[in-house]
């Protein structure tokens, strides 16, 4: 496969999109889903329980295309503001889906601005849940993501709890922090750190990874960067062309850097 195919962006209902997606095609998936509730650019439910309900057709999908030694990193924040409750989409994953739970790595953002308010604490982690078919069989490549991202860990053992900083979009190629943070691309999930440390701790070169809430692009840019195959879908084709664009841009300085 060509470099210019190595990106395959698709607008549309992920549910939709999904079915043309062969079973048990994809090495890694990577995603963080929306809100259910809370902000202009996201999804809206008319309730709680609607959401989690769709989340269990898409969860159910990723099931299927997922290789029978593939992992599922899902990034979902934990917060009272919005509703969302991780643990409860972790449930849905593991007890009614039968994803096998390997691994619960803690995103510590320790620069979050303060909270606000008296009544909580400010919420400084999100969770991303390592899935699974089963917990045989996995190698984790976990010098790779030490010697590409040592400032995640305090020390050279590199653990579950991984320190990234909350930031807005000014430090170039380096994400932007939350879902609320707007940048030059837009909104984001993650920043670039987060993709590129799952990508590293369970793929190899050549492997496809999937990401069904594209949003701006930052896991296509980690796969276009570490020569992954990425196939990426959104609802939305505004986040469809901010990721082509994004991407497009980490190539032109890659061919700059090469003259």
């Amino acid at each position: 496969m060509s470099k210019e195919q190595q990106i395959d962006l698709r607008v549309g209902d992920c549910l939709e999109v999904l079915k043309d997606i062969p079973d048990k095609s994809i090495d890694c998936i990577i995603t963080s889903p929306p809100y259910w509730k809370g902000f202009e650019y996201e999804a809206y439910f008319n309730s709680y329980k609607q959401y989690l309900d769709w989340c269990k057709l898409w969860l159910k999908e990723c099931k299927r295309v997922l290789k029978p030694n593939g992992t599922f990193y899902l990034n979902v924040i934990n917060d009272s503001e919005i509703t969302i409750r991780a643990f409860e989409l972790m449930e849905i994953a593991t007890r009614e889906i039968m994803f096998k739970l390997h691994d619960t790595i803690i995103w510590y953002r320790y620069n979050q601005q303060p909270a606000n308010t008296d009544r909580q604490l400010t919420n400084q982690c999100e969770y991303v849940f390592m899935l699974r078919h089963t917990s045989a069989n996995i190698e984790l490549h976990k010098k790779e993501v030490y010697e590409a991202l040592p400032e995640m860990f305090k020390t050279k053992n590199v653990g579950n709890v991984w320190e990234l900083p909350f930031n807005s979009g000014k430090q170039k190629n380096n994400g932007f922090g939350r879902k609320e943070t707007k940048s030059k691309w837009g909104h984001s999930g993650f920043p670039e750190q987060l993709p590129t440390a799952c990508i590293l701790l369970s793929t190899k070169e050549g492997d496809t990874v999937l990401d069904l809430f594209v949003g701006s692009g930052t896991t296509g840019v980690a796969c276009k960067k570490l020569n992954r195959k990425f196939i990426g879908i959104d609802i939305n084709p505004e986040y469809i062309e901010i990721s082509k664009e994004r991407i497009y841009e980490h190539q032109q300085e890659n061919e700059d850097d090469t003259l």
